[in-house]
């Protein structure tokens, strides 16, 4: 979290003070997160699924902030936070997914394939393939998912979270007219040193240690530029 404080209000107005201040804060906080979590006795396998549906919360808003430029902060966060809050409800069933909300949760299912599909053919083809290759895979599963894969809890959870986290942020992103300078991230990032003052600083130390003249050791060998006057004078 210190990272993200430094890079949201930029190097040369971060604090460092502030940035110590998170960043132990973020300590403490995780540390009463793990330690709610350890009280709960949660199997290993809920928290496998659990990891599984955030990285599906993620894995496209990441990927389409390296790629499209139009994907912003708010597009990024709003579509994590939506697909887990979809996801608990439903793996854990909090909510009975019958009726009218089984149907949605399973096209959001159904969505979640293409997307997984598309994401992994993306990775080999790009875009245009990814795209082609998700739309099929939406069209061949739906007639044999829709109706049943709600049934499928764990799967189902999974697959929403990327539908939802994908859907959300491409809707919040598309429609931003001005698209990100990606030269910007140098400017934003990074640590937070004077590199340039840094090296020019160590380059006149370097070019200091070997002015002809300089002050030598006992055991150093006189310098003949040195001893050339005296030459001269005989």
């Amino acid at each position: 979290m210190a990272d993200v404080y430094g890079q949201g209000v930029g190097k040369e107005k971060a604090n460092p003070k502030t940035m110590l201040l998170v960043g132990r804060s973020t300590m403490v906080v995780a540390t009463a997160l793990a330690v709610t979590f350890a009280g709960l006795q949660l199997s290993i396998l809920d928290l496998l699924v659990f990891v599984g549906a955030l990285w599906g919360a993620l894995v496209f808003p990441v990927l389409a902030s390296f790629y499209w430029e139009k994907v912003t902060n708010k597009a990024f966060t709003t579509s994590v936070i939506a697909a887990l809050a979809v996801f608990l409800p439903v793996r854990f069933s909090w909510i009975p997914v019958d009726g009218a909300f089984g149907i949605v949760v399973d096209v959001l299912a159904v969505l979640g394939i293409g997307v997984v599909l598309g994401l992994m053919v993306f990775g080999f083809l790009g875009a245009k393939a990814a795209k082609t290759v998700g739309v099929l895979a939406v069209l061949v599963s739906a007639p044999f998912a829709l109706g049943s894969l709600h049934e499928y809890a764990t799967l189902c959870g999974s697959l929403v979270a990327y539908s939802v986290s994908t859907v959300i942020c491409w809707a919040m992103s598309v429609r931003r007219e001005e698209g990100f300078d990606f030269s910007l991230i140098a400017e934003r990032t990074g640590n937070f040193d004077d590199g340039d003052a840094a090296a020019a600083a160590a380059d006149g130390q370097g070019e200091a240690s070997t002015v002809p003249g300089q002050a030598q050791g006992p055991g150093d060998a006189p310098d003949a530029d040195a001893l050339e006057p005296a030459a001269h004078t005989k």
